[in-house]
């Protein structure tokens, strides 16, 4: 029975909420684990805080003026020189004749006041192949790159190797880039980076004379949305093919030069091969080799036939390019790529980060625009992939100054031509110090439109953005793990403990509210921290909890107050049984302090004996539907049962009531009253005489029963107490009689007569009995 009772109550919604909210985290961490659905989600979360973001502040300051305040936090040290319909316009199609570039690299470089000029120009532009209109041009924009001095080329890198018989080629054009401003060494498991097979780098005379290169790649995420660079990336050149056959347990790679060893299986999917190379190591991979790996075949003989077959495997050498991005960066901060610290799945670390001050011409250390503090070193947080996530600052920015970045025209300084003579040259052209990034600015031009959180955005945005990023060290990092979960858990048990108690409308309300409230704060954090506290998982977790525990409480609970209703509609008032669904009783034995009523009719045989069964049926119905509608809906009694022409009620419960005593005394006295005026309306042979009895004290009330057949009843001396003084009347010719117990709760409240010190059946001590005569305050 006790078993029973705490599996009942361990499956109460207000108990078992707590179970289907642990169970829907439980779940959702599952699909996160195992599905991208809400990784996707978080995305598109993502995206709608990138797009809640101001670029321009606008304060009207009287009718007509207004003050614009663009946002801190993107550096105003980028400039884009956008390629857009003016330039088309002037100079025909694209792509414009080198010459061109050549023109306004020369147009930058050649200005009266040098301190004003650019700190980098980036060319967003590829220089694969030769001119193919005048060899002339290569070598006019090779001398203006070198006589500029500030210029910055970018390679792409590919997943495929480059058609057979250009890789020397490629390579070679690298590896000059390498040599001039060099290398990358990164710490950690870079055999995780992703691989680029092939490289599309510019031509050697241009990687000989340019300040600075970087690639220009950005990985989709699976939404196919541009969000993230990889700050360095790993290009990885062929070395040789070998026969498995060649290698051996202690077959050593040069791993200080990133040296490494894969094979491709049927499905096309590359392996690598793990290093040390063990005998452990060689007898796995000829098994998996065995199983999964397609057989190079050789005829040597050309006879047609197979005469060799064999397994091969391929040996890389890497090197790990940096992101043009990254390069800027470290060149405006006066460092070189052997200053930083490449940790991967944790940070980028530049130190001592300086800034060129072009008054002085000195370095002084770095700091953010608009800030004061002086950065010791700028740590830039990166995936095990070396990506780092960019941090938009606004939608894509136009030639007529709207947008993100200022745009200035290409054609503004390529059609400026300058000449020998110095004092003809512009003074200055409002560069100082700034990172001109010059590219596609117009549509259909070149393949250089990709989807961002902004929608299409052109390449050279994206390169600034990231590269905003970084100068502003404004860098968007995950929440930790701890931080997430501790978020994920708070909601949804409050959210849990709502909906188990509360209404399904008020806390459907409370979820909407605290949903949107997360929102917002996830928003603001993010705005002003750069911090991505992750929302979709505790707010679906939260709508899914909601609607469980709605639904659980629907299956179990209308079951609940269905039974309810079933057993105390007939037997307390439709207020009464409200309350009782608002707070459901124990429905098993308890002992409470109650008053119990018994009512008898008297003389009942021999009024039976002047009455047809139909009559004495109909009879018996209107006196006891008045008496039951005093007990139940006027003083709101518990009515027990009918036992022929006695009635059984209580008071106190199933819902407490503090004064059930007096409750009883009144409903006695006004069942009299009630009686009275009945029998003047009534012929003399159907007049009525009742006794009443009353007794309280503490008596056992609960469902009691046959699991077939159950009443909510009273058990107890008390009980048998209060009928015996019912019958008790016929010896006192008395209409209503109390025992001492229920006087001792009302009798500074009634007017009473004592009648008896008696002792009955069933007790040892002596009761006293009273005549209930009044109750002066009842109505």
């Amino acid at each position: 029975m006790a078993g029973n009772r705490k599996r009942s109550k361990f499956f109460e919604t207000r108990y078992f909420g707590f179970v289907i909210a642990a169970c829907t985290i439980f779940i959702l961490l599952l699909a996160r684990q195992f599905t991208a659905v809400p990784g996707w989600i978080e995305l598109k979360v993502l995206d709608t805080h990138f797009n809640l973001k101001e670029t321009v502040r606008t304060e009207h300051i009287r009718e007509s003026v207004t003050h614009e305040e663009r946002n801190p936090d993107i550096s105003p040290d980028i400039t884009i020189f956008g390629i857009d319909f003016a330039s088309l316009n002037a100079f025909g199609r694209w792509p414009f004749p080198r010459y061109r570039h050549a023109n306004l690299l020369d147009a930058l470089s050649n200005i009266q006041n040098q301190n004003d000029r650019e700190n980098a120009v980036f060319m967003d532009i590829f220089f694969i192949e030769p001119d193919t209109q005048q060899a002339v041009n290569d070598a006019l924009l090779t001398e203006s790159i070198q006589n500029n001095g500030r210029v910055f080329l970018e390679t792409v890198l590919d997943l495929n190797p480059p058609p057979r018989g250009t890789e020397e080629e490629f390579f070679t054009r690298e590896e000059a880039l390498y040599a001039d401003t060099g290398s990358i060494r990164v710490h950690g498991n870079w055999e995780r980076l992703t691989p680029f097979y092939g490289l599309q780098p510019p031509l050697i005379p241009y990687g000989k004379v340019a300040k600075g290169y970087g690639h220009a790649n950005y990985l989709e995420d699976s939404d196919k949305i541009y969000r993230r660079q990889p700050l360095v990336a790993r290009s990885s050149r062929l070395l040789e093919t070998l026969k498995l056959e060649d290698i051996v347990s202690g077959y050593t790679l040069d791993r200080e030069n990133y040296e490494w060893l894969c094979w491709t299986d049927v499905k096309g999917i590359d392996r690598v091969v793990p290093y040390p190379i063990t005998d452990a190591v060689l007898s796995s991979l000829r098994n998996e080799m065995a199983q999964n790996a397609p057989v190079r075949e050789e005829d040597t003989d050309g006879d047609g036939k197979t005469d060799i077959s064999y397994h091969t495997l391929r040996k890389y050498q890497d090197h790990f390019t940096p992101a043009v991005t990254l390069s800027l960066a470290l060149n405006y901060f006066g460092k070189t790529l052997s200053d930083i610290e490449i940790v991967l799945g944790s940070h980028i670390r530049i130190p001592s980060p300086q800034y060129f001050d072009t008054n002085t011409e000195s370095w002084i250390p770095y700091r953010v625009p608009g800030r004061d503090t002086e950065l010791q070193e700028i740590v830039i947080p990166i995936n095990e992939n070396a990506e780092m996530l960019v941090n938009y600052m606004g939608g894509p920015s136009t030639s007529d100054g709207e947008g993100t970045f200022p745009v200035r025209s290409y054609a503004t300084y390529a059609s400026r031509v300058p000449g020998p003579d110095p004092s003809t040259w512009p003074r200055t052209w409002a560069l100082r110090n700034k990172i001109v990034m010059l590219g596609s600015f117009t549509q259909g031009m070149a393949a250089d439109e990709k989807p961002t959180p902004f929608g299409l955005m052109f390449g050279v945005e994206i390169h600034a953005n990231a590269l905003n990023t970084i100068l502003m060290n404004k860098f968007l990092t995950n929440a930790p793990w701890w931080l997430d979960m501790l978020i994920l858990w708070f909601l949804v048990l409050g959210i849990a403990f709502l909906a188990s108690r509360f209404s399904p409308l008020l806390s459907g309300i409370a979820v909407i509210f605290a949903v949107i409230a997360y929102f917002i704060l996830t928003t603001i954090i993010f705005d002003n921290n750069a911090l991505i506290l992750n929302f979709s998982l505790p707010s679906i977790a939260a709508i899914i909890t909601f609607t469980a525990i709605v639904v659980y409480r629907t299956m179990t609970e209308e079951r609940e107050k269905k039974l309810i209703r079933e057993m105390f509609g007939k037997y307390v008032s439709p207020q009464v049984v409200d309350e009782l669904l608002k707070k459901p009783p124990e429905l098993g034995g308890v002992d409470r302090e109650l008053t119990v009523f018994f009512s008898d009719i008297r003389g009942f045989t021999t009024m039976s004996e002047s009455m047809t069964p139909q009559e004495l049926v109909n009879h018996l119905n209107v006196y006891l539907t008045a008496m039951t509608d005093i007990i139940v809906k006027e003083y709101n009694g518990t009515l027990d049962k009918y036992v022929g022409d006695e009635i059984m009620c209580f008071w106190g419960a199933p819902l407490p009531q503090a004064d059930h005593a007096i409750l009883a005394c009144k409903c006695a006295c006004k069942q009299m009253q009630v009686l009275h005026e009945l029998n003047t309306g009534w012929p003399r042979e159907k007049r009525i005489n009742i006794g009443i009895g009353i007794n309280s004290g503490i008596m056992t009330v609960g469902n009691m029963g046959s699991p077939g057949r159950m009443n909510y009843t009273l058990m107890g001396d008390n009980v048998n107490l209060g009928a015996r003084l019912e019958g008790t009347n016929k010896a006192y010719t008395t209409n209503i009689i109390l025992s001492e117990y229920t006087y001792g709760l009302v009798k500074d409240r009634v007017l009473v007569r004592e009648l008896d010190n008696i002792r009955v059946k069933g007790k040892n001590k002596p009761v006293v009995i009273y005549e209930l005569i009044d109750v002066p305050e009842a109505g």
